[in-house]
């Protein structure tokens, strides 16, 4: 299949239609090594992943239910509804990475630079999981930064979302895209 097949095939693909069933450990590397050779500026690779499976999945779907639930209390966007279907999500896929953005130390980019970098990891991986069959959702919650302590995200680091993956449990339709043209202006 060729890059442009990929690219067209590739879904984000909600979590209820992501199978239950383990993904091995070797082919999640295979997916991280593909977003590891991203494009970025001055090689500052910020992409970082945290990968979360089996028990340690479970027992980070309730930690963070528990603390959403308590910051509901006092903040507005953290919605109890939007909680418990974070729970349900994080329990049900096989693979759940934190995707984070490690900031360059020196500050030589802009942060749009670093996140872009990140983005670009991130469909890298998407495009090599689409390859393989596998189904993936890049999910980014309002309420993402106020998790970074409790998730151990270090100084200098942001986390840009969850990426949810796992193998599809039935093909997910394409919603289309508009006609490339009414975006194009040619000078």
């Amino acid at each position: 299949m060729s890059i442009s097949e990929t690219i067209k095939r590739r879904r984000a693909t909600p979590p209820r239609f992501l199978k239950e069933e383990d993904i091995s450990k070797e082919t999640i590397m295979q997916l991280l090594e593909s977003a590891n050779w991203a494009p970025n500026h001055k090689k500052t690779e910020p992409w970082r992943f945290k990968i979360y499976i089996g028990d340690t999945k479970q027992k980070l779907a309730e930690d963070i239910h528990r603390f959403l639930m308590d910051k509901a209390k006092t903040e507005k966007i953290v919605v109890p509804n939007k909680v418990d279907k974070l729970k349900t999500n994080l329990e049900h896929v096989p693979v759940v990475m934190i995707v984070l953005m490690q900031r360059d130390e020196a500050q030589r980019l802009p942060e749009w630079e670093e996140i872009a970098a990140v983005s670009m990891a991130v469909q890298n991986m998407w495009l090599a999981a689409t390859e393989m069959g596998l189904g993936a959702f890049w999910a980014t919650p309002q309420f993402m930064s106020l998790l970074e302590n409790m998730l151990g995200v270090e100084p200098g680091q942001k986390a840009l979302g969850f990426f949810y993956l796992g193998k599809l449990a039935m093909e997910y339709p394409s919603p289309g895209r508009g006609a490339i043209e009414s975006k194009v202006e040619w000078h």
